[in-house]
């Protein structure tokens, strides 16, 4: 039931989580209820994304009254991905898939078209779109094996779709097509091929292809220009390492994320005759997204991440800006985003989101200001009881800013057992927001650590270049000085420290005990690389030359530097306690990572506790696996540096 926003309700929001009893495992661990929500075009009905017995479904709901009109469920392991309103009685959603053995669900690139009511569902692209041909002239709904990427709803056309596709094709080396689908019955018509591998199209929002990206086998990015008769390489180094992001029809003028070498990213405007200039360029933050006006789709500014969320407008947007700051303001401590306005720009639904709350939607009225809540991701949460998140940095030795956040237990910043979580990637980075894990640590006693070291990605070329070939070297240093940094602020006891990461981050998990081995009193590796020589060899990324590429430019191709920065071969340091945890499923980290880490291990005489599942891929998925994670992590840090643990070793 819609209730209007309040003054009581900001104050839940902010309510502090000192004294609150702590939140039990089982409730951190659910998914979030409501994933998505978006408005039809005329406002008269709601799609929302939401979980129903752990499945994705897709519920339409009328506005006025709030009550369900329609369902969209998949049968067996297929579920409800992003989607999009085509037109006012219309949804195309994406379709995601559960492999036989493999809890988390992936995105092959089918779409399924479906009305409010539940009528008329379609598979409009992909493997199960195909109709048999008879000898009717009339044109079928064909199959295709590839992935589709909706680039313009077409707007002034309630019956079309542009797509652009992504084959396949086993070496990833095909270039895919853009097509003009129709949404009732799945016939296509090819618009145009695709110039190069990896990349999409983009348009002017109106149906009119524009640029298209992709890379070369080097894993360097390409832009092109649509012309008469194809595609025209882009020849200007600098604008080959742009991005389009949206488009203004007054001016005729596209707007472009710029990655320049040695800086952070600018947003730039191209002209029709090839001219750009500068619109923003941040001093730290890269661009994390960007704003538009509810009407037109022109970029009014843009989202950045220097350390808290912010929000920079270049353009007011006939009052849109205004509009935006003042609700900033009522929800002072937490990110605003909208998801969706109707076609005229009347209402909009707005995402309230941050450290303590997962995501909170409204319904806004853009003409009356009115605000009223619509529904909670996950209302079992109460915000006063979770740990917010600080913010803060220092500076390494050679001059670069490194990030940081931490979350304490509720209560307590002074001498705490700390568990340091270095993200995944490593080109990756961690947001000030709601982290369950970082809630999951904190709630039951333990100071969160999280590194943004150098390498990572939303700080600037520069930041992510100086990553390059440092997966055991600088980036290890980073994390060390940030755990150094913490004990010498007073926050974290140096004698009850461990290191807890997935992928990249289970790489840093051994690799970083291994460089600093009087920093940690355990270690715990999840999903983690063990061996730089077997990537090259097993996974998903050796399998196309431009991830052999991607291996040779961040790592190496030799042998002796391979070794000498694998967890693998250097056992003989890693003299604390261990946990490893992999998915059997696995196939960017496959888990012969984990048996041959173990197998040395074993070999060494070194004690190490294991949680090994086989419906698993690389991060666990369901609950229930994620119960067994999480009470087992809990145990094995209780057992190495909870209350006592010093004592205890003593």
């Amino acid at each position: 039931m819609l209730r209007t926003l309040v003054t009581s309700l900001l104050l839940i929001f902010s309510s502090t989580a000192v004294g609150v009893s702590r939140i039990p495992l089982q409730e951190l661990i659910k998914h979030k209820d409501i994933q998505q929500v978006k408005i039809s075009p005329k406002g008269t009905h709601l799609a929302v994304q939401k979980l129903y017995d752990g499945e994705r479904i897709l519920v339409f709901m009328s506005l006025k009254p709030l009550e369900i009109t329609g369902i969209l469920r998949f049968r067996g392991k297929e579920e409800v991905g992003n989607f999009y309103w085509a037109n006012d009685e219309r949804v195309v959603a994406e379709v995601i898939s559960r492999k036989a053995a493999l809890e988390a669900p992936v995105n092959y690139g089918s779409l399924f078209a479906i009305n409010y009511d539940g009528s008329k569902g379609k598979n409009i692209f992909g493997w199960a779109a195909g109709e048999r041909q008879t000898g009717s002239r009339i044109k079928k709904a064909e199959s295709t094996y590839a992935h589709a990427t909706i680039v313009d709803v077409l707007r002034d056309n309630d019956k079309e779709i542009l797509v652009s596709t992504y084959p396949w094709a086993r070496d990833w080396e095909t270039h895919g097509e853009v097509y003009r689908i129709d949404i009732y019955s799945g016939v296509r018509d090819k618009v145009s091929g695709l110039p190069q591998v990896g990349g999409r199209a983009f348009t002017d929002g109106h149906g009119n292809l524009l640029f298209a990206n992709g890379t070369d086998r080097n894993g360097d990015v390409e832009l092109y220009r649509k012309d008469k008769v194809g595609w025209s390489r882009i020849d200007d180094p600098l604008l080959d390492r742009a991005t389009p992001v949206g488009f203004d029809m007054e001016s005729n003028e596209t707007y472009l994320v710029l990655d320049r070498k040695r800086q952070t990213e600018q947003l730039i405007k191209l002209d029709s005759s090839g001219k750009y200039s500068q619109v923003f360029q941040h001093g730290i933050s890269d661009i994390s997204g960007i704003i538009y006006h509810p009407v037109t789709d022109k970029p009014l500014g843009a989202y950045l991440h220097p350390d808290l969320p912010d929000e920079h407008f270049f353009d007011e947007g006939d009052g849109f800006a205004a509009f935006f700051r003042g609700l900033k303001k009522a929800f002072e401590g937490y990110r605003i985003s909208f998801t969706s306005f109707t076609e005229d720009g009347s209402m909009g639904i707005l995402k309230v989101h941050g450290d303590r709350l997962p995501g909170d939607y409204f319904v806004v009225n853009m003409q009356t200001k009115k605000v009223d809540f619509l529904l909670s991701s996950a209302e079992w949460l109460d915000p006063s009881r979770l740990n917010p998140m600080r913010a803060d940095a220092f500076t390494t030795e050679d001059g670069l800013r490194i990030g940081v956040y931490l979350t304490f237990p509720a209560g307590q910043t002074e001498k705490l057992p700390m568990v340091v979580v270095p993200h995944g990637g490593p080109h990756a980075r961690d947001y000030w927001g709601y982290d369950r894990q970082a809630q999951i640590l904190s709630q039951n006693g333990y100071l969160v650590l999280q590194v943004n070291f150098r390498g990572s990605t939303g700080y600037g070329d520069h930041f992510f270049s100086a990553g390059r070939r440092q997966w055991g070297g600088l980036i290890q240093r980073d994390i060390a000085n940030a755990v150094h940094w913490a004990v010498e602020k007073g926050y974290a006891d140096r004698k009850r420290i461990c290191i807890f990461g997935g992928s990249f981050g289970g790489y840093s998990a051994l690799m970083n005990p291994i460089r600093y081995p009087d920093l940690y009193q355990c270690a715990v590796g999840y999903v983690g690389v063990y061996d730089l020589e077997m990537m090259y060899r097993k996974g998903d990324i050796q399998r196309r030359d431009r991830g052999i590429s991607y291996l040779t430019r961040e790592l190496s191709e030799n042998e002796d530097f391979l070794r000498e920065n694998s967890p693998l071969y250097n056992t003989d340091k890693l003299d604390l306690p261990m946990f490893i945890v992999h998915g059997e499923q696995d196939e960017r980290v496959p888990v012969e990572h984990a048996e041959a880490l173990l197998d040395k291990l074993e070999e060494d005489g070194k004690p190490v506790k294991t949680l090994i599942v086989s419906n698993e891929g690389h991060g666990f998925y369901s609950e229930e696996n994620n119960r067994r994670l999480y009470t087992q992590l809990l145990d094995f840090l209780d057992e190495n540096i909870g209350i006592g643990a010093a004592e205890k070793r003593e």
